[in-house]
């Protein structure tokens, strides 16, 4: 598509002298948004984050803690004063006014562009605690901006590609509402929490979890706001490492395949339920933070003039030929973890997956639940404190809240998200647009990935690769030796049973 030189505006003038608000700023995908604004938009202006004093620390070591990630290690480097332009503001999405003070209220008068990042992405949340997460929490943000922020040029709210599961094919639209969002919103302070969830399945159509749902009507919020502010939806499918920006395979949560690559790395997962022909829609954080920075800037430029009830949706996904088998993805994986173990692995990572639910739960007992119980026991009797039941009840759990996902697949359309690259010049393309690779994202993607997530993850630093690699030679040994005892006990016993038949 042309651009009109007379009339272009480019994305760092579009942030120039701009302030912006963020919620969900400490999170995996706002710590990327942030990062990247300060580094490609030097001019911008104020970033205001909302947060909440957690684990004893307030709002501004919380800063000076998310300043410090290896992320913004290129921002230091290239300009380290941009970071003094996040401004902390304290706040919970869970309250009324998200919880903020009426002074930091009237300090964001003068933003102009907003983004709601902030969401429960439990999937076994009760559902009045994603209620209040994800709708009431998104209406508060409209209402606040409708009020104090005047100059108000764009507002991008981060939904999910997943907010309406039942939809095997997911095109840029909105759908209709499984429920009317205000009157759920109501049943918050008129039922207890018990009610809610016994209300659940009918409420919702069958919907398989607090998350899509809640998501699915937070999107009926921006329907019901988008007469009186320039809205967009854009929704992320599963997103994971960086690909480019501004390192490649950054990611600092162990939430979904990042959880599963770790916890087999460490020996602890040796299987789970699903069929591995299905294909799982990975996108990279760092080309889904460009959708949401684009997002908002054609909202803010572009579509300026657009009509009352304008809302531009995005989905921030891959094509089906690009996503990823999840044979694929765990045979790469297993590639990886082998040639560059982790020192800290409690056996052999090995182990496969299938789609045979008596099987799956053989192997679950025999080769991870009965040798925890057993670790767990020599723990105690040794005198430490047991942590093996307890951590495999954790990836049990979360194995199941993902098992609907896992056999089940999407196909997504992209034309709006592939779109917004050819709104840009050629100095914008190089910042703002990003690539992606014809074919599934394997080889260096991955390779990368699971390098940076021993790193900064896992911490175990390079330094350690050699013991970790003598490790797990010692590991294979010793478990040759105790399949040759035990197949020699075996045969003993055999030859004793025969022999004593004999005589």
């Amino acid at each position: 598509m042309a651009v009109q030189s007379d009339s272009y505006v480019s994305v760092p003038e579009f942030y120039s002298n701009v302030d912006v608000f963020v919620t969900g700023g400490t999170g995996f995908l706002g710590k990327v948004l942030i990062e990247k604004l300060l580094r490609s938009c030097p001019d911008i202006g104020r970033i205001f984050v909302l947060m909440r004093n957690k684990r004893g620390k307030s709002i501004e070591e919380r800063v000076a803690e998310l300043a410090s990630c290896p992320l913004f290690d290129r921002l230091k480097k290239e300009h380290e004063e941009a970071l003094k332009k996040v401004v902390p503001v304290y706040g919970d999405i869970r309250k009324p006014c998200l919880g903020m003070y009426e002074e930091d209220v009237q300090m964001l008068s003068n933003v102009s562009v907003a983004f709601h990042l902030a969401a429960s992405v439990r999937f076994d949340d009760p559902l009045r605690e994603a209620i209040r997460t994800n709708i009431c929490s998104t209406q508060e943000l409209f209402e606040m901006l409708k009020r104090t922020a005047t100059n108000i040029r764009a507002v991008v709210h981060v939904s999910t590609a997943y907010s309406n599961p039942e939809n095997q094919y997911v095109e840029e639209k909105l759908y209709p509402p499984k429920y009317d969002w205000k009157k759920l919103v109501q049943t918050v302070d008129r039922y207890d929490a018990d009610t809610l969830d016994a209300l659940m399945p009918k409420l919702s159509h069958n919907s398989p979890n607090t998350y899509t749902y809640t998501k699915g009507l937070a999107e009926q919020v921006c329907k019901d706001y988008c007469n009186v502010l320039p809205l967009a939806i854009v929704r992320p499918s599963v997103v994971l490492f960086t690909i480019d920006e501004p390192m490649s395979g950054w990611v600092d949560n162990f939430n979904g395949p990042t959880g599963l690559l770790v916890s087999a790395g460490m020996g602890i997962t040796r299987t789970g339920y699903l069929r591995q022909k299905n294909r799982i829609n990975i996108i990279p954080v760092d080309v889904v933070v460009k959708n949401i920075i684009l997002a908002a800037w054609k909202r803010g430029t572009i579509e300026r003039q657009a009509g009352p009830n304008h809302l531009a949706i995005y989905n921030s996904a891959v094509t089906y030929q690009q996503s990823l088998e999840y044979k694929e993805m765990l045979d790469r994986g297993k590639e990886y973890l082998y040639t560059v173990p982790f020192s800290r692995m409690l056996w052999i990572p090995r182990g496969t997956p299938t789609d045979w639910k008596v099987l799956y739960y053989l192997t679950l007992f025999f080769t991870m639940i009965l040798p925890s119980l057993l670790l767990d026991l020599l723990l105690r009797l040794l005198g430490h404190k047991p942590f093996l039941m307890k951590l495999q009840t954790r990836i049990y759990g979360s194995e199941v809240s993902l098992r609907y996902f896992v056999w089940h697949e999407w196909r997504f359309e992209t034309k709006q998200m592939n779109a917004l690259r050819s709104f840009l010049t050629e100095r914008d393309r190089e910042s703002f647009g990003w690539y992606m690779p014809q074919t599934t994202l394997t080889g260096e993607y991955l390779e990368k990935a699971y390098l940076t997530i021993r790193r900064y993850l896992v911490k175990d630093p390079d330094e350690t690769i050699p013991y970790a690699k003598r490790k797990l030679a010692r590991m294979i040994l010793a478990e040759r030796i105790i399949q040759i005892i035990a197949c020699g006990l075996i045969i003993v016993g055999i030859c004793r049973t025969v022999f004593a038949g004999c005589l």
